[in-house]
């Protein structure tokens, strides 16, 4: 899962969103992080960690990976989170009452009230969060080919993964039933650890 996923399963407070993006910008134990971040933020960090050990695992999961030509597979992990993000952003009435429009400006409002809860690495991209509105923009085609372009740019290594919108395009229907089957799987493994 990817920003917007993990955003969605976190619990509705500053401290477990704040943490659940933070997955993605800090190593470490907890223990270890426990002089950086409050013990609600490190909750976060962990519940990131095992949804993504819960979702490398799960059987659609892994049908999507298979579903990427051959010469991106061995990228598939950061391209499927994408793609399920793209469609957690299209099915989100399905899941929230809240407006996708409101969640995400829940999200801007949670990380400006705690910049000291922000890795460097992610204070560094908060702004372009907004500014860009990368949330949003997973929501259309066009969005997901700017993000793969953005995260290809990353590094040469991975510059191939900007490529994967034919994948996306190519097989829809299909990405799209491997993410309604394990979406609710997903949100019941995240319930268990709120």
């Amino acid at each position: 899962m990817n920003y917007l996923a993990h955003l969605y399963l976190a619990g509705p407070t500053d401290a477990s969103r704040i943490g659940n993006l933070l997955g993605d910008f800090v190593k470490g134990t907890p223990t270890s992080l426990e002089g950086d971040y409050p013990v609600e933020v490190i909750a976060g960090i962990v519940m990131h960690r095992k949804l993504d050990r819960f979702t490398d695992r799960h059987e659609q999961f892994l049908r999507a990976r298979s579903l990427l030509a051959p010469e991106r597979r061995r990228f598939a992990g950061i391209v499927v989170d994408i793609f399920f993000d793209h469609f957690l952003s299209r099915h989100w009435h399905e899941y929230s009452v809240q407006p996708l429009p409101l969640f995400i400006e829940a999200v801007h409002a949670s990380l400006q009230r705690h910049p000291d809860w922000l890795s460097p690495k992610l204070a560094a991209v908060a702004p372009r969060l907004r500014s860009e509105n990368w949330l949003h923009r997973y929501g259309s085609p066009e969005g997901i080919t700017r993000t793969l372009e953005r995260v290809a740019r990353r590094s040469p290594r991975i510059a191939p993964i900007k490529d994967s919108i034919e994948d996306l395009l190519g097989k829809y229907n299909t990405f799209e039933e491997t993410f309604l089957r394990f979406f609710p799987d997903a949100r019941a493994f995240a319930a268990t650890l709120l």
